[in-house]
């Protein structure tokens, strides 16, 4: 049995395109869940030293970092991904670096502007939205300053971290997309903490590992596209901007509702409730690792089988990687619903009581929409049609609005679960029934129609 099994195996991986994304998307899951392991080891650190109330500040900081952030790259770190995919596909490398120089210099001045703007910003931030009469709130000012520096650092980071991811180097870019700051972070906490408990060296650890993760990403990038002065320019910024900022729109729309519950939570509950939502919704991002990884490399996949009119490519591009995601990604899932208390519990006390696993569960939900609807907003991206993501990301980020402010100030952490489950269906079901009535692509995967499939070949064989 096992050697039929393992012969199967070894025949289906002879398929060209499915050995690429399962070898590519294997190598990219596994270096995954070591930066999840930097990032649990981060949290734990905090948690179970410093309390859910010093989490919730950190990754309210956080959240203010990832929005600007994600606006300061201007969407032109989505745009550098397809771009180079497609000309180092023609083997035009001459044009890779010119992009490349083209969306650093598009980038720079607006990141150095952001940065300097929510350093001076701070003060108004904190007396405005997270100011506590009470005085047991602390003053966010000074954590939100930290967190500007890297503002700069974590927008040139992006963008040549999707160049590296559009030259298919995975495992480089998911190294340092997902492990080398939070390794770099952990490093310096350790360190930190033999001489200090002040809770600013967990801001300056992260500030510091975006850092190590620029410059890491400028050596992989000149490794693998030596820099060359470029003389007579075959491309323009105009050429650039009208892929990226559509882009821009809809994974900045698509970051600020995933972060809404947080910003908006943290304005009507205590820190330590704040940090508790935050907990849950990290530990089910975790069985997102297999999805992210085959996403790497279908979008460059998606993007080259576009650039070149090659609609099989990409229907059967499609179609393994929305099963290879249903199938890696669901079984963690089904082990956050079987054992809520036991996985929340390492977190602390503080994260295992009743109202934090009937969180956990309802985040939950939305993640197993977003496993079965497949990689459909990388599918509009890479294929020309980011427009559609744009507006199926408004749409989404009105409705995430609208449900917290109604939800969270009587609902609290269950009201900002809620909301953000609801939000992330919303964009995922809407892309996905565009993408099947408009290119006649079924993304929505069925396993069980697979598992029939399996049990009719069985049949037939026995009897035969």
């Amino acid at each position: 049995m096992i050697k039929k099994i393992r012969r199967k195996i070894n025949q289906r991986l002879k398929d060209k395109d499915l050995s690429e994304i399962v070898k590519k998307s294997a190598s990219g899951f596994f270096i995954s869940i070591l930066g999840r392991n930097f990032g649990f080891a981060q949290q734990l650190v905090i948690t179970n030293f410093y309390g859910a109330a010093a989490f919730g500040v950190f990754r309210v900081c956080f959240s203010i970092l990832s929005l600007v952030g994600i606006f300061g790259r201007f969407g032109v770190d989505m745009a550098i991904s397809r771009f180079v995919a497609q000309y180092r596909k023609q083997d035009r490398m001459d044009l890779v670096n010119e992009i490349f120089q083209i969306g650093l210099k598009m980038v720079f001045p607006l990141a150095v502007a952001l940065t300097a703007g929510i350093y001076f910003l701070a003060p108004w931030l904190s007396e405005k939205f997270y100011n506590d009469p009470n005085g047991e709130v602390p003053d966010f000012t000074p954590y939100i300053q930290i967190f500007s520096i890297g503002i700069i650092f974590f927008v040139l980071s992006g963008v040549i971290e999707e160049g590296i991811r559009g030259l298919k180097k995975i495992k480089e870019y998911t190294w340092i997309n997902n492990v080398s700051t939070q390794a770099f972070s952990i490093i310096i906490l350790l360190l930190a903490f033999t001489f200090t408990t002040n809770m600013y060296i967990v801001n300056v650890s992260y500030v510091l590992g975006l850092i190590f993760t620029f410059i890491l990403g400028v050596y992989y990038w000149l490794k693998f596209v030596p820099y060359k002065k470029v003389e007579e320019p075959e491309l323009s910024r105009k050429e650039l901007l009208k892929v990226s900022l559509p882009m821009l729109s809809a994974k900045y729309l698509t970051t600020l509702y995933t972060w809404l519950g947080t910003l908006i939570l943290a304005a009507y509950v205590a820190p330590d409730e704040v940090g508790v939502f935050n907990a849950a919704a990290r530990m089910s991002a975790f069985a997102t690792m297999p999805l992210i990884a085959v996403n790497n490399i279908s979008g460059p996949r998606f993007a080259e089988a576009y650039g070149e009119s090659d609609e099989r490519s990409l229907r059967k591009t499609v179609r393994l990687s929305t099963r290879l995601i249903f199938w890696t990604a669901m079984p963690i899932m089904l082990l956050f619903y079987l054992f809520p208390e036991q996985i929340l519990g390492i977190y602390g006390k503080e994260f295992k009581t009743s109202d934090a696993i009937l969180t956990f569960a309802v985040i939950n939900a939305g993640q197993v929409i977003n496993f079965m609807t497949g990689p459909v907003t990388q599918l509009l991206n890479m294929t020309g049609r980011q427009l559609v993501t744009q507006r199926y990301a408004i749409i989404t980020t009105f409705t995430s609005i609208g449900l917290s402010l109604l939800l969270i100030p009587t609902m609290g952490m269950l009201g900002a679960a809620l909301a953000t489950a609801v939000a992330r269906t919303v964009l995922n079901l809407g892309c996905a029934l565009h993408i099947y009535f408009t290119m006649k692509i079924v993304t929505i995967y069925n396993p069980i129609t697979d598992l029939y499939g399996v049990l009719q070949r069985y049949r037939n064989k026995r009897s035969q």
